[in-house]
């Protein structure tokens, strides 16, 4: 199965969150997310491009699964799961060998794989991310 291979990023003229395809310019050092808008016109459905300069800082890969919502779960998404009848809050990173795994924010040390279901979505929730909120991660 090949997975899709798309970004998001905040925008730099409002903040707003992006997905799309990752674009560098390094010679200006500027950074960009680019896709096709979709909209239905009289000759049917028509595309027009578009293209954001993003703040790095907030680029996220889509990691290829689906919550158990349905909801694509990104790079520095923050997620709830349950197991063994406890949950856990933490983090999506991609490890070096390039597993996406969730940190638990109370154990540092400890990670739990990020695995689809026969349904192709994994038992995690998404319910936020590091961005707009790291209050998700506080532990008391």
């Amino acid at each position: 199965m090949n997975r899709e291979i798309i970004f998001k990023a905040k925008r730099k003229d409002n903040g707003e969150w992006v997905e799309g395809y990752y674009r560098a310019d390094q010679d200006l050092d500027m950074h960009y997310i680019c896709g096709w808008n979709y909209y239905p016109s009289e000759n049917g459905l028509e595309k027009e491009p578009f293209e954001y300069e993003i703040n790095p800082e907030t680029l996220c890969q889509y990691i290829g699964l689906k919550d158990k919502n349905g909801k694509k779960i990104w790079e520095n998404d923050i997620v709830q799961a349950w197991s063994e009848g406890s949950n856990a809050i933490g983090k999506v990173i991609r490890r070096v060998d390039g597993l996406y795994i969730m940190y638990p924010a109370y154990q540092k040390k400890e990670f739990w794989g990020l695995y689809p279901n026969k349904n192709g979505k994994t038992t995690v929730e998404v319910i936020g991310n590091i961005f707009d909120n790291p209050e998700l991660l506080e532990v008391d």
